[in-house]
């Protein structure tokens, strides 16, 4: 809401810019479109037979997807580019060869005609172009042009296409409108121009341009096709039978029948040498813990059997024997030759009995366990060992095989697969190519029964009368726009403008209260500028009044004057102060630095209060007047030692930076002493708006003012002894605000 009054008070402040201003925007955009014609616009309607009618690739029912597609498909043939670059040369040809300057003849107007060929011969190539026209052919003509019109920004035609021309260039021609009349076989074209023959022509040059094209692209893309499903086909199908040969060929030297069986197979073998492998390992680490739990129980006699080298030789052959059992055991458990074996390890082990029995002295040790006992069981352990030890050495001679193998068929297996994936994808591509190709002479069949061509069924016909033109809605939206935009302007300068103006702004800039605001003078209101003054001085005084409760040094009461700049009031403010407050009947004296003391001198610097350069009278009351802080530092036993500080502002002045600087180190001087801003030679409005309602009290006024406040709902009532003290005054007189 504090905004709102601001910025409502701005607009009616500058009311006669922003009403002259709309006021001549909208004459010249009226004076500007006194000549504003209408467009004039041009329909056709094409026949395409797509809905209706039989061919080979249709069935029973009507694939509508299919018939929108193709109503799509000739909707942006119509609109594509290089049937609009055709229809412009060719439009050109036939108003420089049909048209005359003098009359509308052949349904070009004389203003189209002259308008071109002033275009052309005023151009730098004028005489070259004027060249290519041939008077008896627009075919040869729009060839001419054709062949003269070079892709660079310099070419005159090509220019004319990509630049906005109104009759020729392609932003022109791409308002060419075309709509499928409902699920229907006809198509609706229809253009709009400012000149009627421009229109005209342009549709019938399309009509004629688009059948054109549509049958060269109906005919030709179909053999361009089917060539190149052919040749895509051997391609393709010499491709695969390359790769076909090339997967045999590597499966024979790989000598791989089927990859799928034999991998599995491995895995399976590969699984049982693992369960194998861990029974054998388990019995390996028991026997190997066992032998050395025996040898901690075997005392020197009995080691030395174990370390005599007729036993250790036969102790290996034992070792030997019990191995070839374990290999020929893991090949074929059957083998006739493992009873041989199984008998010589026994006499083998008898004889190691033997041995034992002959070089054993004493039949039992220290702590009375049998010799022959301990050897024994030493001698199950250690052949039980040496036979696990065999069995592992030979499965994970195995594991290492089938490793082998592993190692071997996994590269195989993934250059099968890739080279399967590869002939896969090959032989879908093979697949999809044959039902292209077989779909492309079926269309080429098709076209060949179907070739009925596109039919124009309405031709376009020369319009009469032009659109009512939008003249009346431009001139509209220009008021509109300018009014809005004189508004916007005017509201952003209000939003960054830093001129203090009136108390809200100054307030809000400043960021300190607002004891008063002072009128200046005001030629048009002159004779009521004592009481203006008087009112304003009323608000100044009270406000100051609240603060000279504790008189200071020198037993005065002390006000504080000071500005951030010269010229801004400050010496107006203490002489309306001083004869105030003497009317009231106070004592009050004022001093200046301009005349009462000097600013640059030491006993003001280094004045600690106000007698070390000022010697009071019978005065109770005392303004000083400081002077400006951009140029001179105030001392701060001064400002603090004062009842009240007024910072004293022009309404007129823009509040800049360095008055913000000043501010501060103001506010961070004065201590606790109180700071108040004064606004001077303020408008009437702004002094209104602080002080309320200001004479003359006429009703117009009293509204404006009742307004102004947003007192919108407020009852106009006041007391009849207010009506008798402003029975002096002119009721009656109306006047405007500025």
């Amino acid at each position: 809401m504090k905004f709102i009054l601001p910025i409502l008070k701005a607009l009616y402040r500058h009311k006669w810019l922003i009403l002259i201003g709309t006021i001549l925007v909208t004459a010249f955009v009226y004076y500007y479109t006194r000549h504003m014609r209408g467009d004039y616009d041009v329909k056709a309607t094409l026949y395409t037979g797509v809905a209706s009618g039989y061919n080979l690739e249709s069935d029973q029912r009507t694939d509508w997807a299919l018939v929108q597609n193709t109503m799509d498909n000739l909707i942006s043939i119509i609109q594509a580019e290089s049937t609009l670059k055709k229809v412009s040369l060719h439009l050109l040809a036939r108003v420089l060869i049909l048209g005359s300057p003098d009359k509308d003849q052949n349904g070009i107007t004389a203003a189209s005609y002259q308008y071109t060929y002033n275009h052309i011969a005023n151009s730098p190539v004028g005489k070259e172009l004027l060249a290519l026209i041939d008077k008896n052919s627009e075919e040869k003509t729009t060839a001419n042009f054709e062949s003269y019109m070079k892709p660079v920004k310099e070419n005159y035609l090509y220019g004319l296409l990509y630049y906005n021309h109104p009759y020729y260039s392609l932003n022109a021609l791409k308002r060419i409108q075309v709509q499928r009349r409902l699920s229907s076989d006809l198509m609706d074209v229809s253009y709009s121009s400012g000149d009627p023959g421009i229109a005209f022509n342009t549709v019938s040059i399309l009509m004629e341009e688009f059948v054109d094209e549509y049958r060269r692209i109906r005919y030709g893309e179909t053999d361009k096709v089917i060539e190149y499903f052919r040749t895509e086909l051997g391609r393709v199908g010499k491709l695969l039978r390359h790769q076909e040969d090339s997967l045999t060929s590597y499966n024979v030297n790989k000598r791989v029948i089927n990859y799928l069986d034999e991998t599995k197979e491995i895995a399976a073998i590969n699984k049982e040498y693992e369960l194998r492998e861990q029974d054998v390992l388990f019995a390996y680490n028991s026997a190997k813990a066992m032998l050395q739990e025996l040898e901690k129980h075997m005392d020197s006699n009995v080691k030395q059997i174990v370390n005599n080298l007729q036993f250790i030789d036969k102790l290996k052959e034992a070792s030997a024997i019990a191995g070839r059992i374990s290999e020929k055991e893991s090949v074929d458990q059957n083998n006739t030759n493992l009873d041989a074996e199984k008998q010589k390890l026994s006499e083998v082990r008898g004889e190691l009995n033997e041995l034992t029995d002959k070089y054993i002295e004493h039949k039992y040790t220290k702590e009375g366990v049998a010799r022959t006992n301990i050897i024994n069981q030493w001698l199950d352990q250690t052949l039980l060992f040496e036979k696990a030890k065999s069995d592992l050495q030979i499965i994970q001679q195995a594991r290492q095989e089938l490793n082998d193998k592993y190692v071997f068929f996994a590269p195989v297996g993934t250059t099968i697969r890739r080279q399967e994936r590869a002939i896969n994808f090959t032989e879908r591509s093979y697949l999809t190519i044959l039902q292209s190709y077989n779909e492309a002479l079926m269309r080429k069949k098709n076209l060949e029964m179907t070739s009925a061509t596109l039919k124009v069924l309405n031709d376009p016909m020369y319009p009469i009368s032009s659109n009512p033109t939008n003249r009346k809605m431009i001139v509209m939206a220009a008021c509109a726009v300018t009014f809005l935009l004189l508004c916007a302007i005017i509201i952003l300068i209000e939003i960054l403008d830093r001129t203090l103006r009136d108390a809200l702004r100054a307030q809000r800039i400043v960021k300190i209260p607002v004891a008063g605001v002072l009128p200046g003078y005001l030629s048009k209101y002159q004779k009521y500028y004592p009481e203006y003054m008087q009112f304003a001085m009323v608000k100044l005084s009270n406000v100051i009044l609240r603060f000279l409760t504790e008189r200071k040094s020198l037993d005065l009461y002390i006000v504080n004057l000071v500005s951030t700049t010269h010229g801004q009031g400050t010496e107006e403010v203490a002489g309306q102060l001083k004869n105030f407050w003497t009317e009231k009947g106070l004592r009050v004296n004022s001093i200046s630095w301009q005349k009462d003391y000097e600013a640059n001198s030491s006993a003001y610097k280094l004045a600690a209060s106000l007698k070390d350069f000022y010697t009071p009278g019978d005065e109770d009351v005392l303004i000083v007047e400081y002077p400006p802080l951009e140029d001179n530092n105030l001392p701060e036993p001064l400002l603090r030692d004062a009842n009240f500080t007024l910072l004293v502002a022009s309404a007129k002045y823009g509040w800049k930076q360095t008055d913000n600087i000043a501010n501060k180190i103001l506010q961070s001087e004065i201590g606790t002493t109180p700071l108040y801003l004064c606004l001077t030679d303020a408008s009437r409005e702004a002094v209104e708006s602080f002080t309320g309602l200001l004479p003359p009290y006429t009703l117009i006024r009293r509204l404006q003012y009742r307004f102004s406040q947003l007192s919108l709902s407020e009852t106009m009532r006041q007391p009849l002894e207010w009506y008798k003290s402003k029975e002096g005054q002119n009721v009656d007189e109306e006047e405007d605000d500025e």
